[in-house]
């Protein structure tokens, strides 16, 4: 059994338990009894990790204890801030130094060199960080911490000339432009960028004239509406046959509407079609009966 100095610690190393009494071999039964988890060599948890991102923010933690000079960075940073990414490499922790050095890449862990004089964690830097690896991480990071007002526009625009001549500094322009702090969730945020590239603008959340209704976007000087359907985001049954009604209801008014999953968005030229019909089917219903 696990001495509860354990079982309470967020992490712990195999020295810790060994100082308990736990031996390697109580270790190895108990990874495979699932009561722990095994994060690296010589570092476990008996925490729940459900998700992914729990798992990596551990991981995070552990590198970067092991080295005071460094914050960090990157996607690392953006889920320590609790902000969303895009399909990141979950396996490996990035930090950046806040002394000179070289930058350092093995197994697991990146080690990137300072940015201008950055020594301490900063939210906006950490989103630029996420958004030279992947524009679609970028964007979801920055509108989620323009939404939870963890950051202004200002603030992202400041940290764009430190990172001149980084490898990915082209995003930044493109997350800068299409950021925008009303989007709710990741999902539209990903939307935006990918009607952005099929070049359509996305205007978010959409209050529909005459109603009530908000959708999640319109497409700009359109009348098509985008919905972002998630995993989950109508669990409740009644919740589905509601949302359904109020469907009905919008395009009974002449609108069109797409909903857009993840799926969907793997697949743009699938999305472009339903664009193109749904934009067909706007301009039909909006002609006047002869």
């Amino acid at each position: 059994m696990l001495p509860p100095e354990l079982a309470e610690l967020d992490v712990f190393a195999t020295s810790h338990a060994r100082r308990l009494g736990l031996s390697d071999a109580d270790l190895r039964a108990a990874v495979n009894a699932q009561s722990l988890v095994r994060l690296k060599r010589g570092w476990y948890t008996a925490q729940s990790l459900p998700w992914p991102a729990d798992r990596h923010r551990l991981l995070a933690g552990i590198e970067h204890a092991a080295r005071p000079d460094t914050v960090p960075s990157h996607y690392s940073a953006a889920i320590l801030l609790g902000l969303p990414v895009f399909r990141p490499d979950w396996a490996t922790v990035h930090l950046m130094r806040t002394t000179h050095g070289a930058p350092q890449n093995r197994d697991g862990l990146v080690i990137h060199k300072q940015v201008a004089s950055f020594d301490q964690p900063n939210v906006a830097l950490a989103v630029a960080q996420t958004a030279l690896l992947c524009p679609v991480s970028g964007l979801m990071a920055y509108d989620a911490a323009l939404h939870s007002r963890l950051l202004g526009t200002d603030d992202f625009a400041s940290v764009i000339g430190a990172l001149e001549g980084w490898t990915g500094r082209a995003n930044l322009a493109v997350v800068r432009r299409l950021g925008d702090g009303r989007r709710e969730s990741a999902l539209e945020s990903r939307t935006a960028l990918v009607y952005d590239r099929l070049r359509f603008s996305v205007e978010p959340q959409f209050a529909v004239p005459g109603t009530a209704y908000i959708a999640d976007g319109r497409i700009r000087g359109t009348t098509v509406l985008i919905e972002c359907d998630g995993d989950g985001k109508y669990v409740d049954q009644r919740a589905v046959l509601a949302e359904k009604s109020r469907e009905n209801e919008i395009r009974a008014l002449g609108w069109s509407m797409i909903r857009v999953t993840d799926d969907m968005l793997d697949r743009p030229r699938l999305l472009y079609a339903r664009t193109q019909t749904a934009l067909r089917d706007a301009s039909i219903s909006a002609v006047p009966a002869a």
